[in-house]
């Protein structure tokens, strides 16, 4: 599985979630029959229309803007969500609710569980890739085991990408010594943890310490990209001033995704163009210059995992934290002036997904006449979790881990899979 996750709020109304009202009463109150929750910086009302264009594509004739146009060319491969929601509507809380499920309080992430559950493919590798994480530990494993951790992969930008640590290179007095040393240690952690009974927490150090020896053998190859072709290179973008970054990490996550590792997200969160994704102003600009810095390298992961074969086995998904208000902002100080710009919106919002067994081509559910809320086949974060699960082949009431008393879950006691958009 393969996450794009777009940091700040990538706008459902400025791409895949055409409204034609928004369009047509752009500077207009918006009706009272549209419930406006409490917002996180300013009241609102004012429509703010689309700066982009919209018009079908593909077979199935979907709707979307120009904003991404590289990856409409791939329309009649994805699979659309355009009803979920959840009730966090500041920054932290929402990326805690899409990654954990929970929005204040410290739990494993999808990644997590999803390893906890099934293992690894490869052994000289984690199971979970954080490319371009927020911060250098960004995943953590929470009540579960500390191998379940998401590695964070770093600087995708160089020819030559790091991971969390500095040395994957091994010892300079040779590997069999170090595998000496190494097994001079183990014996003494063993020793430890023979003394002290179980202790979760030692148990994954021991195992992370054998995993990173391992790594040595087979990380430093995936992470060089020297050997990839020019036109794979040009397919994602690197070479070019815009999508050298982002086309860097989601090359790497093709070619973890070759090797096995079974969860990978690849976060694109640059002040670059603006603060992220979250355009509270200056959304044409902001939108703008981040989508031109992904649209191309999303739309080579999807050609080359589908010419490779990897896309039936591979599940692709794109989305944000939340999605954005239909409406306007006002200035701050109390001007009274209007900015051009959206607010944070987790009432309804759009996520898409391609290949891994989800039906292509097809759209489920719908936000109101003005993209506010979600008021058809309302899709919880619970259920998003369920549903990915179960695409990976676990029941989400049956994956517990016992911890405090209780046996959790991700989706604690709620959850339903969201089956018409399975294959």
């Amino acid at each position: 599985m393969i996450y794009i996750f777009l940091d700040g709020g990538v706008s459902h109304l400025d791409s895949f979630d055409y409204k034609p009202l928004l369009q047509r009463d752009g500077g207009k109150p918006l009706p009272k029959s549209i419930h406006t929750p409490k917002f996180t910086f300013a009241p609102q009302g004012t429509i703010l229309r689309s700066p982009w264009q919209f018009r079908r594509y593909g077979q199935t004739g979907k709707w979307a803007s120009n904003l991404f146009p590289h990856i409409n060319q791939h329309m009649d491969d994805l699979c659309f969500i355009h009803s979920l929601h959840h009730e966090n509507n500041d920054h932290f809380t929402a990326k805690n609710m899409i990654h954990t499920g929970v929005g204040r309080e410290v739990r494993p992430t999808l990644g997590s569980w999803l390893i906890y559950g099934l293992g690894s493919e490869n052994e000289n590798l984690p199971g979970y890739i954080d490319i371009l994480p927020d911060t250098p530990r960004s995943r953590p494993s929470a009540f579960l085991p500390a191998q379940f951790a998401g590695t964070p992969v770093l600087r995708p930008d160089k020819t030559k990408a790091t991971l969390a640590w500095d040395n994957l290179t091994g010892s300079k007095a040779g590997s069999d010594a170090q595998r000496r040393e190494l097994d001079l240690v183990q014996r003494m952690n063993r020793a430890h943890l023979s003394q002290r009974g179980e202790d979760a927490a030692l148990e994954a150090e021991i195992a992370n310490l054998e995993l990173a020896f391992r790594m040595q053998t087979e990380a430093p190859d995936i992470l060089s990209l020297q050997g990839e072709s020019e036109a794979t290179m040009a397919l994602y973008g690197i070479g070019e001033p815009n999508t050298t970054d982002f086309g860097r990490a989601l090359l790497l996550a093709r070619r973890f995704a070759e090797k096995g590792v079974r969860y990978i997200t690849v976060t694109h969160s640059t002040t670059k163009y603006g603060n992220l994704w979250d355009q509270h102003g200056d959304l044409f600009q902001g939108h703008g210059g981040n989508a031109r810095a992904v649209d191309l390298p999303i739309a080579g992961l999807l050609k080359d995992l589908q010419s490779r074969g990897l896309l039936d086995d591979t599940l692709v998904m794109f989305g944000s934290e939340f999605g954005r208000t239909p409406s306007f902002e006002y200035m701050d100080g109390g001007s009274g002036r209007l900015r051009n710009g959206r607010d944070h919106n987790p009432y309804g919002f759009t996520m898409w997904f391609a290949g891994g067994g989800v039906k292509a081509g097809h759209t489920h559910g719908a936000t109101d006449d003005y993209g506010y809320h979600a008021v058809s086949d309302k899709v919880s974060i619970h259920d998003l979790h369920a549903t990915l699960l179960y695409i990976m082949g676990l029941d989400h009431e049956q994956l517990t881990y016992a911890y405090a008393g209780r046996h959790f879950r991700l989706t604690d006691v709620f959850g339903q899979v969201v089956r018409p958009i399975l294959a």
